[in-house]
């Protein structure tokens, strides 16, 4: 009764703690010498800037490796300390040794909540490069693919039952936790997704995360090819002669924009207008394109209640 009692109190305690997700983290810079840290093996390749790769390092007698976990100590010491994981290692042109690492998430930190497993934690897209100084040590995190199927219900049944009792011992033995990751969490987009474990944790000097935001943030700009058929806008491509939706208000005979909210009578709702890209036109007076002073012309389409009496 009192260890669960100690339990409870120490998930009451990282609840009261934990107020919100860590996006931007502030580490706290360890007093190190550098004999306290020191690459493990021969260096590696060398990332687009031209620092150094390695794969393995000691730190305070530690051994930090690509594809692992570990702890980052904060500035504030009441904060319980994020886990990163470890994409990729590296040497500045200053001498500093470097980590790029992707924060991971633990269960109550996400939309589960108290609901989630506290062993449990969750990969995400935020990335965070610091010095390998900040690490405050490593955990024991395995990263787990569950076969899903019916023909696999029993098989994963049976382990998971192997785990919770194995995680039971290690409590009554009070060792220190070890954690899994089976899925990356995505709160932009409301959802759990299998790891892509193909991509991470490969030391090559490339995080999937940021390649995959620089190539969404390249789509986001707005842009018009120069035989002015096709652009670009919040991600998606139209060209002459697509189907669009437009909002009805630009073709309200008032000129006043009609209500399309939700939250209205359905007698006030409009439905978006279909319309044939026909033409884009660029003004003459500005050098660079840009939504506010590049038009289209389009040919629209009326709906049977469009033109009913």
């Amino acid at each position: 009764m009192e260890e669960d009692s100690e339990v409870e109190k120490e998930k009451t305690l990282l609840l009261e703690k934990i107020k919100k997700p860590y996006s931007v983290v502030k580490p706290t810079k360890f007093c190190s010498s550098n004999k306290e840290i020191t690459w493990d093996g021969l260096p590696g390749d060398k990332t687009c800037a031209g620092e150094t790769l390695y794969k393995r390092a000691i730190v305070r007698g530690d051994a930090v490796v690509v594809g692992s976990s570990v702890l980052v100590e904060m500035d504030d010491s009441d904060d319980v300390s994020p886990i990163y994981f470890v994409e990729y290692m590296f040497e500045n042109s200053d001498g500093r040794k470097m980590v790029h690492g992707r924060l991971m998430l633990r269960g109550l930190q996400t939309v589960l909540g108290t609901s989630a497993n506290e062993r449990e934690v969750f990969l995400t897209n935020d990335c965070l490069v610091f010095d390998l100084g900040d690490v405050k040590q490593t955990v024991v995190m395995d990263i787990r693919l569950t076969p899903w199927g019916y023909q696999h219900r029993k098989t994963n049944a049976n382990n998971d039952k192997i785990d919770r009792a194995r995680a039971e011992e290690r409590r009554r033995r009070r060792l220190p936790l070890e954690y899994y990751c089976r899925s990356l969490y995505w709160p932009e987009r409301g959802a759990f997704f299998c790891l892509s474990t193909n991509t991470m944790g490969l030391g090559s000097g490339v995080c999937q995360s940021c390649k995959m935001k620089e190539t969404q943030k390249e789509k986001e700009i707005f842009k018009v090819n120069k035989s002015k058929t096709t652009f670009s806008l919040k991600g998606a491509e139209y060209s002459v002669k697509d189907f669009v939706y437009l909002r009805p208000h630009y073709f309200a005979a008032d000129g006043k924009a009609m209500d399309t909210s939700k939250s209205r009578k359905n007698a006030r709702l409009k439905p978006f207008v279909v319309c044939h890209l026909l033409e884009i036109e660029l003004s003459k007076s500005y050098k660079l394109a840009d939504p506010e002073s590049t038009k289209v012309k389009v040919r629209r389409f009326f709906r049977p209640d469009d033109i009913s009496p």
